[in-house]
């Protein structure tokens, strides 16, 4: 649930502002890959994740670190090598967890790795097509895939916090 929030506010952010600078580009965009890897640093820690939490690890430190050296360089040519890394990455470690889960005795999440593991490799491939553009294509990229996983993830975690409810009160 948490990086369905942090992928919402940004995805908001990135509809409603008109003309973001580079400034703008860089910490929005940084705080948002920061936000996502500490949402996802936070799942690995979990208990139930203890055999996923390599991959998880692994994606959360992608996020972050592109994340803080965006807010640092603010130039749109190293954010797009930045975040089309921390896609690239973080969506090919999804990919590889939905691989590993698919099926009946896999992760209830492996549907979820699947749909945001793919926008996330599409996205990041995308992504440096747009650089020529300017911050607000950037954003806007970023921004789209963001809308697409806070969706997602947002429907995922209340279906699975109503399951649990549901579970448990049977």
């Amino acid at each position: 649930m948490l990086r369905a929030l942090a992928a919402a506010l940004f995805g908001a952010l990135t509809i409603f502002w008109q003309e973001p600078g580079e400034a703008v580009m860089a910490v929005a965009g940084g705080l948002y890959l920061l936000l996502s890897g500490a949402a996802v640093w936070m799942l690995s820690r979990r208990s139930e994740a203890a055999e996923y939490r390599t991959l998880l690890t692994l994606q959360a430190g992608a996020f972050a670190v592109a994340g803080l050296l965006a807010m640092a360089l603010q130039a749109p040519p190293a954010f797009t090598i930045l975040a089309t890394a921390a896609l690239l990455i973080g969506g090919g470690a999804e990919l590889v967890l939905w691989w590993q889960n698919r099926g009946e005795e896999g992760s209830v999440l492996s549907k979820d790795w699947l749909i945001t593991g793919a926008v996330s490799v599409g996205f990041g491939v995308a992504m440096p097509f747009f650089t020529h553009l300017g911050a607000h294509a950037l954003l806007g990229v970023l921004g789209g895939s963001a809308i697409i996983i806070a969706v997602v993830l947002g429907i995922a975690a209340i279906s699975y916090r109503f399951d649990a409810r549901k579970a448990a009160a049977a």
